[in-house]
């Protein structure tokens, strides 16, 4: 008796208590279930016809949009410095998430390498170096099922378009890739901008044209301090990444 009260109260302990640390085992958890997840996808749809594997991918970037808004949502009762305007789909995951519907529905080649290139990388740079809020987050917690269930469902949904032959890798579309991250820096900078002029949102800092949070970010920052422009050597970064693994995509393809 004695000996079950006490696994109990370890239970309840480890319930409340367990944190997700980078290349902990609750970070494991996430990147593995998300793994397990990619190959079964693509073993059940391997059969499917091409309408039917658009629609697979399509309904996973609208679950998991759906998954962000409610996660989003739910912030309020979870932050005390909630802003409406620090949540808008500005940030580079959200950005990818409504490109993976547009790419599903228009088969842009265009924007499915994005998707599965720099769409992929933002999410598992974002698992890999979360945020100030997102460290050493509880493991059964809103906030842990939100960031951490959210950007490993969208890594599966970015490479679903390689792993159901929706898109073919082309490695000269790595070019694109950079001028879409550039692009897409550049109106959220200019959102910063509105906001932070306007009163509505003074810190707004999407896709963190203004500062960065994460050390890669900072270093590049300190480099070439002149706001948006930083993004360059990131941006860079980015395109030779997706190159490298288009190459090896269509290799293997």
């Amino acid at each position: 008796m004695d000996y079950e009260r006490q696994r109990m109260k370890t239970s309840k302990r480890l319930y409340k208590n367990y944190r997700i640390r980078v290349f902990g085992f609750g970070w494991w958890f996430y990147i593995l279930l998300a793994a397990v997840l990619l190959v079964v996808l693509t073993i059940l749809c391997s059969s499917m016809d091409r309408a039917s594997r658009k629609l697979v991918i399509f309904i996973l970037s609208l679950s998991e949009y759906i998954i962000l808004r409610i996660y989003k949502y739910s912030l309020k009762n979870i932050r005390e410095n909630y802003n409406f305007y620090n949540e808008l789909p500005c940030y580079l995951c959200n950005q990818s998430t409504i490109l993976c519907m547009i790419g599903a529905l228009t088969e842009s080649a265009f924007v499915m390498s994005y998707c599965v290139t720099a769409g992929f990388l933002g999410a598992l740079l974002a698992v890999i170096m979360p945020d100030q809020y997102n460290q050493n987050q509880l493991f059964f917690s809103r906030q842990a099922f939100g960031f951490y269930g959210y950007h490993s469902l969208l890594m599966v949904t970015c490479l679903s378009f390689y792993t159901l032959k929706i898109y073919e890798p082309v490695p000269s579309h790595a070019l694109g890739v950079m001028a879409m991250i550039f692009l897409l820096a550049c109106i959220a900078h200019l959102i910063n901008y509105v906001l932070r002029k306007s009163g509505l949102h003074p810190q707004a800092n999407y896709v963190y044209t203004y500062f960065p949070e994460n050390i890669v970010f900072q270093k590049c920052y300190d480099l070439f301090p002149v706001k948006v422009l930083y993004m360059i050597p990131i941006m860079l970064g980015f395109g030779a990444v997706s190159y490298v693994m288009l190459v090896v995509m269509k290799l293997f393809g």
